[in-house]
């Protein structure tokens, strides 16, 4: 018995097959030829047929060899933001406006009751309604994200829900689970959790592939919820931190987390749990600035070493976690020329950010549990990871495969075993590395932390 994910990112496609104890059997990409088929500023679109071209592609060959076509279910996962329209036979009238698209400038003020006053033009409804009036789309036309899109080519119509994560920035009222009484005249699919089952593989799929049996498909999310879901983190109290280029947290909570000033915010988790998280702009992007960056840091063991320097790790104008600022400049103190001590105190700022993030967490009235499970480029940094449990005082858990395929795969088996995400990815996700903190934060440490909170005027 296998599930299958599939990750429509906005690079291409990645599909992983796992078996019934999450071992990955086989893992498969393509690229997409063509990332943006727009040349205006700040558009931003691919082909839904390129898409396809690309899942038809892999699945095909997925499906050649006889020992991956035990597949039980199909789970897909996509960026979120992105939308198309397509007529009542799934077939596409325009372009899919992609997640970074930031056109439909004036819808979005249109929308800002919708989401409670606050709407980005990046929102898949302000994009829908931006199509409405710029493609003379009549009003029939349903839109699609682009989960959907594919959920619709594998299932052979478009009878189908779309899950709430996608349905967030289409106007989903996240209390009923239901549109938003506010929604504009715009048709979307009906609305399920991810990791239910909403329909079969069409037939003449399950025969050029040669499958014997009915395949399911499960409802999906979007990539960063599905990334969340292979953390490894599934119950309430426990949380991930991302940091890549910046630094993310996600958590799951029996309550939902109210932050007047906006700097978390809430999903819905597939159990019935709420899903708050937010994202700093800072995190693994400054090190960057140094060329070699990793060699010196990896020729670095001491964690106890504690930099002269102090750095806030970002190199952008203004703040949206730990707190919110438009106009905040990164601070530095200290000698650039010292690499070492320098990129030790862009580690030990990284830990600070997340530090003070929690603290916010808590604060709110979250719970935060002695575990933090780390993904991103940051946690491949041992010495990293030593100096955030140090800080945090939190034992770090580094999953081995924390990306979106492993996370739609853990969907696909949650909706067709008819279990809770979270329990299946305690069954299948593996812990490659454990990370322990010091039994206290050093003392020079604690008062750098300080010095840190008061520059960052929180």
């Amino acid at each position: 018995m296998a599930f299958l994910g599939i990750d429509l990112g906005t690079g291409g496609i990645r599909c992983l097959l796992i078996n019934d104890a999450g071992k990955i059997l086989v893992d498969l990409s393509r690229p997409l030829k063509a990332i943006n088929l727009s040349t205006a500023p700040g558009h931003s679109e691919q082909s839904p047929a390129e898409w396809i071209t690309l899942l038809d592609d892999v699945l095909s060959e997925l499906f050649s060899q006889p020992e991956h076509r035990s597949v039980k279910a199909i789970a897909v996962v996509s960026t979120s933001g992105t939308v198309l329209p397509v007529n009542q036979d799934g077939m596409p009238l325009g372009n899919a406006l992609m997640h970074n698209d930031v056109r439909a400038e004036l819808e979005a003020l249109q929308c800002k009751q919708v989401f409670g006053g606050s709407c980005s033009p990046t929102f898949s409804l302000p994009k829908a309604l931006w199509m409405q009036s710029n493609l003379k789309l009549d009003h029939e036309t349903l839109f699609l994200h682009a989960t959907d899109y594919l959920n619709c080519w594998l299932v052979g119509h478009t009878d189908l829900p779309t899950d709430s994560t996608n349905a967030m920035k289409s106007g989903l009222d996240l209390d009923t689970g239901s549109w938003s009484s506010n929604l504009p005249e715009v048709r979307f699919p009906s609305v399920v959790p991810p990791g239910k089952m909403i329909g079969e593989l069409q037939k003449s799929h399950r025969s050029r592939w040669r499958l014997g049996h009915s395949v399911k498909i499960v409802s999906g999310s979007t990539d960063s919820n599905a990334g969340f879901y292979a953390s490894g983190a599934g119950v309430p109290g426990e949380w991930s931190t991302t940091i890549g280029t910046t630094l993310a947290i996600k958590g799951i909570s029996k309550t939902k987390i109210h932050d007047p000033e906006g700097r978390i915010y809430c999903h819905r988790h597939p159990d019935g749990y709420w899903l708050p998280g937010g994202a700093s702009n800072g995190g693994g992007e400054i090190l960057r600035e140094h060329s070699d960056s990793l060699n010196i840091l990896a020729s670095m063991q001491d964690c106890q070493v504690v930099p002269k320097s102090l750095v806030y790790p970002s190199i952008r104008t203004g703040e949206r976690l730990p707190f919110l600022s438009s106009q905040f400049n990164p601070f530095f103190l200290g000698d650039k020329k010292d690499a070492k001590d320098y990129l030790l105190g862009c580690l030990e700022g990284i830990a600070f950010l997340e530090f003070l993030s929690y603290e916010l967490l808590e604060k709110l009235g979250a719970s935060v549990g002695d575990k933090i499970f780390a993904t991103g480029g940051a946690a491949l940094s041992d010495l990293g990871l030593q100096i955030r449990a140090n800080i945090l005082q939190k034992n770090f858990l580094v999953p081995e495969h924390p990306h979106s395929a492993m996370g739609a795969a853990i969907l696909a088996a949650a909706g067709f075993c008819d279990r809770k995400v979270g329990d299946v990815a305690k069954d299948f996700v593996s812990i490659k590395k454990s990370i322990d903190p010091s039994s206290c934060i050093d003392p020079c440490r604690l008062d750098k932390l300080n010095q840190f909170r008061e520059l960052c005027s929180i």
